[in-house]
């Protein structure tokens, strides 16, 4: 669900302003809620039109929700999960599953949104899930093969929202900007991000400049069974205490973060992290040592 993500993505804070050194001191900063969590978005701007700007990211945010958030009834993908068709899907909808699809083949299905039927029924078990390969999308439609299917992209559609976010301040013409969504989309410029784990330590920092950040600490919150809130789709326990991804863009990041806390280390080093979009990785074992990949 999607407030669970204000709990979730805990990992990476702005340390400081970078991009706007060489600026004039004409900083715009929008402050609000969307998806359930804290949601900041800086640009710069000497104008005086930035309240149509301000504006123009209340309407995208409330429009992304109304296409994902499983906490609205008349949601694109509330209406999936009830009716088990949807007919005419958004494009944001069908554009975020088919990204889903290639995160999903690229991790061995690791990365499973059918684990939504894990969160309605309390029990992760092996078996218990549809498997996104019965879930059929397509432009016109998009279609449960399997009974009693439901999807959850609380893994991914933060980091989405913040690309789509990032891509309204470029058409705007702000080609620097920070979007902070708990997952980061980052413009031009050059934004430092310092990385912590769910215990608010500071693990190491990066440089941001038209990529995207996302952490992921399954630990963070447990399920009313004890389980924790990041669910392997055939039943097996986390890896990792937090996991840290730079990408391409925001939706990867997210999307790999939550998929790589379930993947051991071997694993993942025979994987073409840059193949998936994906520039860093830092991945924090539970004794709390850091290995950084790329």
């Amino acid at each position: 669900m999607m407030q669970r993500r204000n709990v979730l993505k805990i990992g990476a804070a702005a340390l400081g302003a970078m991009a706007f050194a060489r600026y004039t001191p004409s900083r715009r900063e929008w402050r609000g809620r969307g998806f359930g969590a804290d949601l900041s978005v800086v640009f710069h701007d000497g104008s005086e039109d930035h309240e149509r700007i301000f504006s123009a990211i209340e309407t995208e945010v409330e429009r992304l929700e109304q296409v994902f958030s499983l906490f609205r009834p008349s949601s694109a993908i509330s209406r999936l999960n009830r009716d088990g068709e949807l007919h005419n899907p958004p494009k944001d909808l069908v554009a975020l599953l088919e990204m889903s699809k290639r995160v999903w083949t690229a991790t061995d299905g690791v990365f499973d949104p059918t684990v939504q039927s894990v969160w309605q029924d309390g029990h992760a078990q092996k078996g218990t899930i549809a498997g996104f390969d019965t879930v059929d999308v397509r432009s016109d439609l998009i279609r449960f093969e399997k009974p009693g299917t439901a999807l959850t992209l609380n893994g991914i559609a933060q980091g989405y929202a913040s690309d789509q976010l990032s891509r309204l301040l470029q058409h705007w013409g702000h080609a620097a900007h920070l979007v902070n969504l708990g997952e980061f989309a980052a413009g031009d410029g050059d934004w430092r991000i310092g990385i912590e784990n769910s215990e608010a330590q500071r693990l190491t920092h990066t440089d941001l400049s038209n990529l995207g950040l996302a952490t992921s600490a399954p630990g963070a919150m447990k399920r009313a069974n004890g389980q924790t809130h990041i669910v392997h789709p055939f039943g097996k326990a986390p890896v990792w205490k937090t996991v840290t991804v730079q990408a391409q863009t925001s939706a990867l990041a997210d999307a790999y973060s939550t998929a790589l806390s379930l993947v051991p280390h071997a694993k993942i080093e025979t994987m073409d992290l840059a193949a998936m979009g994906i520039t860093k990785v830092w991945l924090e074992n539970p004794k709390g040592a850091v290995i950084q990949l790329g």
